[in-house]
């Protein structure tokens, strides 16, 4: 056969004077190119016409498909001279008997299987000449958790005993065919529980995703049909190029996806040179793109640290625009040739408690898609245990909750341009590690009901402080680090405790690779920047006041000092530390004063002083 024919339909053709029976599984909803048979152009086919165009060279006078969909047998002449055909073959091509006893769709009837079990019959024990009988979707002919009952257990019987009685047709071949019986199912654990599986009389033949060459040929299909319908006469080295790009943009695609992108760009008008945008609109739908807008790029590129509200982490937030100047710039994974189609950004931040690694994932959120923007939050310390992995793709089938869904994949699909934060990342289950593996190497994941979910217009966000507390220490000690403490030998504590993790703890060195320079360590909280932080928090109770109660809110010198030297007693704390000073010495008093005397309309509260006593904090307030 010729070299450009794939291995599994070679392996099938050699099947054919093997085995009576092949079992076809695996990626087997796709389209395959093969040789046409009138010069060099391949030509795209779906599974039952590669199964015809194997029998045609093998010389069957016939195929015979089972349609499940309207419940009768299609026969499909293999040759042009008259060889005659079994009874029942022929029945049904004078009169297509079965065709009007059909349903529209489900399951067939006892009628259907009972004439399909003669068929078989007939079939497997004809010696005028080889004929086949194909089933597309074998797994519909009953349950893998149920036993099949009537003419469906009868049908299962019969293809076993007659696997056994199958012998090659004879003819002048050498080499003589049997009467095959061809099985299609995505998955070998569909069938049903009844389908028996011999080596001697059985053929699985697994069909693979579609190699290289094949989306090329599926590409350069796919180029062609773009190019005619716009009426372009493109010549080979645009094609190649087209293609060569096509194949980049859709790695992990099928060729009936990457076909399916040339019709999108068909619908779109869209030339081959933008056919990176028709694979994006396949994978995600018709939505707006936030990285095409000039206007977010040049937010991007002049962006400075305070446009992304994170205090006291400069090198962090510059670090952080640099990853998404080349999301902006469309040279994510330019460096990879393996798989382009990676998340947007990633970010692995990585500091102690209240530093705003969390902040830093709502301004990134706020940066790139709107000031309203909320990264999609996963508390991972919510998914400890081995299990957890379903909450986020969802169950397998025939377990509780196939049909909801997984909350990751779920989130993802509804909106495919979302920040993605996955908070505490060093507390999931080891197992849930090879799904962020597959979803930063090919930029998708497979849930549970078997669909693909792209994360290609996505930011990828982890958090973990690693490194911050002495793994060794008992309970109790010391903190490993403070603000005292030299900020860069810190983040060389958080970058080695980082790469330990990976390599050693959880085994998954490939992981930390891809990740590459998406670590980011962040600092302490320094003093210098706690007035910073106080204003910011300050500001935010100003704005309640008004908001809720209409009252202006001013806060006066010595309450302002005493609440900095409050969060200075709590800077280990960080940002939360401020955040927690001026809840208990400022919100609580204030709190208890407007319930116990309501304010006014209009009316002004000067905070003059901020007393810790036995019983908590209370406030001299001044109205007017």
């Amino acid at each position: 056969m010729n070299s450009e024919v794939p291995a599994w339909v070679r392996e099938l053709d050699l099947s054919l004077v093997t085995h009576p029976q092949i079992l076809l599984v695996g990626n087997v909803r796709d389209r395959y190119f093969l040789p046409s048979g009138n010069g060099p152009a391949l030509v795209p086919l779906d599974l039952p016409q590669v199964v015809e165009r194997s029998c045609r060279l093998r010389g069957f006078a016939a195929l015979t498909v089972f349609d499940i969909a309207r419940d009768r047998l299609d026969v499909w002449r293999l040759r042009d001279d008259e060889l005659p055909l079994p009874d029942a073959l022929r029945e049904f091509i004078a009169d297509d008997a079965l065709s009007a006893q059909g349903r529209d769709g489900g399951a067939p009837d006892d009628l259907v299987l009972r004439r399909t079990r003669r068929v078989l019959r007939e079939i497997v024990t004809f010696r005028a000449a080889p004929v086949g009988l194909l089933f597309p979707f074998a797994a519909r002919l009953g349950s893998p958790r149920a036993e099949l009952t009537g003419e469906g257990k009868l049908l299962m019987a019969a293809a076993e005993a007659l696997a056994h009685e199958a012998r090659p047709v004879p003819g002048a071949s050498p080499v003589m065919p049997y009467n095959t019986v061809f099985w299609v199912a995505e998955r070998q654990e569909q069938l049903p529980v009844e389908f028996a599986i011999s080596p001697r009389t059985v053929k699985v033949i697994t069909v693979p995703p579609a190699p290289a060459e094949q989306r090329l040929a599926a590409a350069r299909h796919a180029v062609t049909v773009v190019t005619a319908k716009a009426g372009q006469a493109a010549d080979q080295r645009t094609v190649d190029t087209a293609a060569e790009n096509l194949v980049s943009v859709t790695h992990g695609m099928s060729n009936a996806e990457v076909l399916a992108v040339s019709s999108v760009a068909v619908d779109r008008g869209l030339p081959v040179s933008r056919l990176d945008e028709a694979a994006r609109l396949y994978r995600v739908g018709v939505r707006d793109n936030p990285w095409a807008v000039s206007s977010i790029r040049q937010t991007i590129t002049g962006a400075d640290p305070a446009a992304i509200g994170v205090i006291g982490q400069d090198h962090a937030v510059k670090k952080a625009i640099e990853i998404f100047m080349r999301s902006a710039a469309g040279l994510t994974g330019a460096q990879s040739s393996s798989s382009p189609n990676r998340p947007r950004g990633v970010l692995f931040l990585a500091g102690p408690t209240g530093v705003g690694k969390t902040e830093l994932a709502k301004g990134v959120a706020r940066l790139i898609f709107g000031r309203d923007a909320e990264p999609v939050r996963f508390d991972m310390s919510e998914f400890q245990q081995e299990h957890a992995r379903e909450r986020l793709v969802g169950a397998p089938p025939g377990y509780v909750g196939f049909d909801a869904g997984g909350e990751l994949t779920n989130a993802v699909r509804s909106n495919p341009m979302s920040v993605l934060l996955f908070d505490e990342i060093d507390k999931a289950h080891e197992r849930l590690f090879d799904l962020f593996l597959q979803v930063l190497e090919d930029g998708r994941l497979t849930d549970g009901r078997g669909s693909t979910v792209y994360f290609t217009e996505s930011v990828l966000i982890f958090t973990s402080n690693l490194g911050v507390a002495d793994p060794q220490a008992p309970p109790g000690a010391p903190p490993r680090f403070t603000y005292r403490d030299d900020p860069a030998e810190v983040r060389r504590v958080l970058q080695q405790s980082f790469e330990s993790f990976f390599d050693n703890k959880i085994g998954r060195p490939e992981l930390r690779n891809r990740l590459g320079d998406a670590f980011i360590a962040m600092d302490f909280i320094q003093p210098e920047i706690v007035p910073a932080l106080l204003d910011k928090a300050l500001a935010s109770v100003v704005r309640r006041m008004d908001v809720v109660h209409r009252v202006r809110l001013e806060i006066g010198q010595a309450a302002r000092r005493t609440l900095y030297d409050k969060a200075i007693e709590n800077l280990g704390h960080g940002g939360r530390g401020v955040n927690n000073a001026v809840e208990a010495a400022l919100i609580n008093p204030l709190s208890e004063m407007v319930l116990r005397r309501p304010p006014v309309p209009d009316e002004t509260w000067r905070v003059d002083q901020l007393v810790a006593g036995a019983q908590g904090w209370s406030a001299e307030v001044t109205r007017c």
